[in-house]
């Protein structure tokens, strides 16, 4: 699957085009730390796997909703926030019955989700960036995911490196993805569509050249 990290600042997206693009990008991310995560020799069992997916993608998708808070009014940016947890949830169940076996796994990542996003509105963000408060509660979460020969150490690691890392690359995201001319709703993009006048139907831009009528007199014979 190819999804775009930018685009073009003159394009008009709607909110879901935006959303995908981020879920994507917050999957790809996740994917990334861990790797970084066993690389470091961490230990993540199977099972272990989507309970440390889960909890970054509730993170990044947090450090989203803070990141927007600038850039889009109230309500696009609860609706961003929806489509990208949704979203989010169809990459987390789609991965996790392929790992894993059949089971509910999108409810289960909304219902963690939620929990999550009701902890999280009690931390700031400080000049920007997520706190320390903030980034500890995520590295807490990771720790209740880990074996326990590593919890003890996990913590240190989410606060110093992996979390400001994460983060890093969700802003990236967001600033690209975000700089375009104009971002509408998926029902403006339907009204903007119904309005749109037919290309044959536009008048032309082209002007003609005009020629003078001669008369016969000036014809060369």
């Amino acid at each position: 699957m190819r999804v775009k990290s930018t685009w073009h600042k003159t394009q008009v997206k709607t909110i879901d085009d935006i959303a995908g693009a981020l879920a994507f990008n917050a999957w790809r991310i996740t994917k990334n730390h861990l790797e970084d995560l066993i690389n470091e020799a961490y230990v993540i069992e199977k099972e272990q796997v989507f309970n440390v997916i889960q909890e970054y993608l509730c993170y990044l998708i947090q450090c989203v909703d803070r990141l927007s808070f600038d850039i889009l009014d109230a309500k696009k940016r609860q609706e961003l926030v929806i489509a990208l947890a949704k979203q989010s949830a169809d990459y987390y169940h789609e991965n996790k019955g392929e790992r894993i076996g059949p089971g509910d796994h999108w409810n289960e990542f909304i219902k963690t989700y939620n929990a999550r996003s009701k902890d999280y509105s009690d931390y700031e963000f400080k000049d920007g960036e997520p706190n320390y408060l903030f980034m500890r509660y995520f590295g807490e979460k990771i720790q209740h995911a880990m074996t326990e020969v590593d919890e003890k150490w996990i913590i240190q690691q989410m606060v110093e490196i992996q979390a400001p890392k994460a983060f890093k690359s969700i802003e990236k995201s967001v600033n690209d993805l975000v700089s375009v001319e104009q971002i509408i709703s998926k029902e403006e993009k339907v009204i903007k569509k119904k309005n749109k006048i037919p290309r044959s139907k536009r008048p032309s831009t082209r002007q003609d050249i005009t020629y003078k009528n001669e008369s016969s007199s000036d014809n060369i014979v």
